[in-house]
C-alpha cells in the first residue's frame, strides 16, 4: 500500500487574523510527492502568499478536501525552488 500525504495550503491574508485554509488534498503518487516536498510558498504580486504544508496522513484520517488552488499548485510544482512568485509563472508571462 502506497503513502498518503496531505498537501495543505494556508493563504497569509494582509492580516493575521484573515489567515485560513484554502487548499487541501490527498497526493499518493511518490513522483508528486518528491516534486511537493521541494516546494514551500508561492507569492502572490499583491503581497500575500499561500504557505504549503506536506504531511503524511494519519491511518485512517478522513481528510476534508477543498481543491481551491490546484492548477496554481500544479503549475508551481514544475518551477525551480522553494518558493515560487505568481509574477514568475510562464502562463502569467503568455498572459501579459
Amino acid at each position: 500500500m502506497s503513502a498518503r500525504y496531505v498537501l495543505e495550503g494556508e493563504w497569509t491574508g494582509y492580516v493575521e487574523r484573515q489567515r485560513r485554509v484554502v487548499h487541501r488534498e490527498v497526493i499518493t503518487a511518490p513522483t508528486r510527492i518528491e516534486r511537493l516536498r521541494n516546494l514551500h510558498a508561492i507569492l502572490y504580486t499583491d503581497g500575500t502568499s499561500l504557505i504549503l504544508r506536506l504531511r503524511e496522513a494519519e491511518h485512517r484520517e478522513q481528510v476534508k478536501e477543498i481543491r481551491g488552488y490546484t492548477d496554481l499548485i500544479r503549475e508551481c510544482e514544475a518551477q525551480p525552488g522553494a518558493v515560487v512568485s505568481v509574477a514568475n509563472l510562464p502562463s502569467i508571462r503568455r498572459a501579459s
